[in-house]
C-alpha cells in the first residue's frame, strides 16, 4: 500500500510539472503581445502645444537596428495629432549623429509616426523629437541609454531551449504511460486464478 501511494503521489507531481511548463510555454508568446503595437513607453514630454511620447519595441536598447515610435497628441485634450511632420536626432557622446524622419506609413499603428534606426554603438545618447505641425513646433530633449550587444547564447535562448523542452516532456510522457501499462499488469496478473 506504501508503494502504490508514493507511485500516485509521483505521478500526481510529474502531471503538475507537465502543466505548469504547458502554461509557462503558453504565457510566453503572450508576454509579446501585450506590449502593443508601439511597444515601451521610452519618453513622455510636454512642449506647448504638443504631449511627445517616444516608444521602443525592445528594453533596452542594443546596438542594431531599432523601431522608435512617437505619439504626438495636443495639450488640450490628448487627441493625436495625425498629418505632423516628426523628426529624431540622436548624438552619442562620441560624436556620432542619426537624423531620421518619423513617418505614419512606417508604422503598423497608424497613430504613431515610426522609425527604423541602425544604433552603431552602445552608450549614452542625446535623443531630440522635432515635432511640426501647420505653424505650430515642438521639440522635446532627453537621455537614451542604449546598452550593450548580447550575448549570442543569451539571445537564442528560445530556439537553445525548446528541443531541450520537447525532450523533456516526451521523457514525463513514457514515464506516465509505463507507470499506467505496469499497474494494468498487475491487475491481469492478479485476476487470474492460480
Amino acid at each position: 500500500m506504501l508503494m502504490r501511494l508514493t507511485r500516485t503521489s509521483l505521478r500526481f507531481l510529474g502531471l503538475r510539472w507537465s502543466f505548469l511548463l504547458v502554461v509557462s510555454l503558453s504565457l510566453s508568446p503572450l508576454v509579446q503581445i501585450a506590449r502593443a503595437d508601439g511597444g515601451v513607453v521610452i519618453f513622455q514630454g510636454a512642449s506647448t502645444p504638443f504631449i511627445i511620447t517616444l516608444f521602443s519595441t525592445e528594453i533596452p536598447l542594443r546596438p542594431g537596428p531599432a523601431d522608435l515610435s512617437v505619439l504626438l497628441e495636443k495639450t488640450d485634450g490628448h487627441l493625436p495629432i495625425l498629418d505632423a511632420q516628426v523628426f529624431i536626432e540622436l548624438q552619442h557622446e562620441g560624436g556620432t549623429i542619426i537624423r531620421a524622419e518619423a513617418t505614419r506609413s512606417q508604422a503598423r499603428n497608424k497613430l504613431l509616426y515610426c522609425s527604423m534606426i541602425n544604433f552603431p554603438l552602445a552608450g549614452r545618447w542625446k535623443m531630440r523629437v522635432h515635432a511640426i505641425h501647420g505653424n505650430y513646433a515642438a521639440e522635446v530633449l532627453s537621455d537614451l541609454v542604449v546598452a550593450a550587444p548580447q550575448p549570442v547564447l543569451l539571445s537564442y535562448w528560445k530556439l537553445i531551449a525548446a528541443p531541450l523542452l520537447i525532450i523533456i516532456l516526451f521523457i514525463i510522457n513514457q514515464w506516465l504511460r509505463r507507470g499506467r501499462s505496469t499497474r494494468k499488469r498487475q491487475v491481469v496478473s492478479q485476476s487470474q486464478p492460480a
